[in-house]
């Protein structure tokens, strides 16, 4: 009797194990089944509640106008749509008019409108955060301005790459740290580039043959690096070329032949290094403007080969510095006493533009010790809640 109570028990776990996997194993199948709703095939998440677009039912005949819906009904559920899909709408040329990305979307695939040359007009909504390789590849009838929103946190490789109809203004929020490499590639009807403070990096040919360009262009404080051919070809710019303070390399070709700038200014106090050659070539201005004090680090570094008038904004900055800071005794051969509001730090340069010394600061006096010193001219920069403060100081032969 035991021996046939252990075969019925082990008969009946076998049972059970067979309907739990079963069931299990038609869950998975569920999650993965494609299925119409309205114009779109659709597949629901991992996460059970939402859904991602799969393709269009037409496919690449598809005609007209087309509408992301925020969610849909099936089998009696209803599920948010929050991704389109790899390969969505590749080729869907006969789309056409305004295209919204509601905000329940926060994923764009792989080729996602890859094609789509019909679309005249591109609103990304406020929820998207990654826009995947060549999204909106050759989308060549998009116009207007496009403002790549703050909720976006990744764009990778060629999404925008030949997007040559925009004749508005692009926009970069504040939620991208890196432009990927070819981003933006040969998008030539921009007319202006604006770029947020939270970017640190501009990846190879990002805005390469972006000719639409004009007025000036600011490299934000945050980018410490532009790789090669960032702006190759972008000769449209009419004014100002201001590089951030933060920068430290530039790419070979970064800016070839983007001979419109007619001033370049570098905030940057040591001159950034440049990785292979022709940073510059083609760059018709051979002014810039940099730092107090640091001509002679520019002179003396491969800057000079592009830039053979290079001058310093100590007497603007002078001007400013009346009202925000006030550096004394002035010439010294001894202590000198910083006073401005809100010191976070401060730092001493030489006239060679080489950083001696550098601490940061707190309250609204310190006291520095010159006395070490070798007499001559020096710099003196002073951080504060309000901005940066430079001074030059001399120092009295002892």
């Amino acid at each position: 009797m035991k021996s046939d109570s252990s075969s019925c028990k082990k008969a009946v776990c076998a049972v059970l194990s067979v309907l739990f996997w079963g069931v299990m194993g038609a869950s998975h199948l569920n999650a993965q089944e494609v299925f119409p709703v309205g114009s779109f095939y659709y597949q629901i998440n991992e996460d059970g509640v939402s859904a991602t677009i799969m393709s269009h039912i037409d496919g690449p005949s598809a005609t007209g106008e087309i509408s992301i819906p925020t969610s849909i009904s099936h089998n009696g559920n209803d599920y948010a749509v929050t991704r389109i899909g790899k390969n969505a709408f590749i080729s869907c040329g006969g789309l056409t008019g305004l295209l919204t990305i509601p905000n329940s979307v926060t994923y764009l695939g792989e080729n996602a409108f890859l094609g789509c040359s019909g679309l005249t007009e591109l609103d990304l909504g406020d929820s998207v955060d990654t826009i995947c390789s060549a999204a909106f590849y050759g989308c060549k009838g998009l116009t207007g301005s496009l403002t790549i929103p703050n909720s976006v946190k990744v764009i990778e490789t060629a999404a925008f790459y030949g997007c040559s109809g925009f004749n508005g203004s692009l926009t970069i929020g504040n939620g991208l740290k890196r432009i990927e490499k070819a981003v933006f590639y040969r998008c030539t009807g921009f007319s202006g580039l604006t770029i947020s403070n939270a970017v640190t990096s501009i990846g190879t040919s990002a805005f390469w043959g972006c000719k639409g360009f004009t007025g000036s262009l600011t490299i934000p404080n945050s980018v410490t690096s532009i790789e090669p051919n960032a702006f190759n070809n972008c000769s449209g710019f009419t004014d100002t070329l201001t590089l951030g303070s933060a920068l430290e390399s530039i790419g070979g070709m970064a800016f070839y032949q983007c001979s419109g700038f007619t001033e370049v200014v570098s905030l940057a106090t040591e001159p950034p290094t440049f990785s292979f050659e022709d940073v510059f070539a083609g760059f018709n201005c051979t002014k810039i403007t940099v730092s107090c004090g640091c001509i002679g680090a520019y002179e003396n570094s491969d800057w000079h080969g592009y830039f053979t008038t290079i001058i310093d904004d100590c007497n603007n900055v002078a001007e400013l510095d009346e009202n925000m800071a006030s550096v004394y005794p002035n010439p010294t051969n001894g202590a000198i006493r910083i006073e401005a509001e809100n010191i976070e730090s401060f730092s001493i340069y030489n006239m060679l533009g080489e950083r001696l010394f550098e601490t940061s600061a707190s309250g609204n006096i310190v006291v520095y010790d010159f006395s070490p010193y070798e007499a001559g001219a020096y710099i003196v920069k002073i951080q504060t809640r309000k901005g940066i403060s430079t001074q030059r100081v001399m120092v009295k032969g002892k």
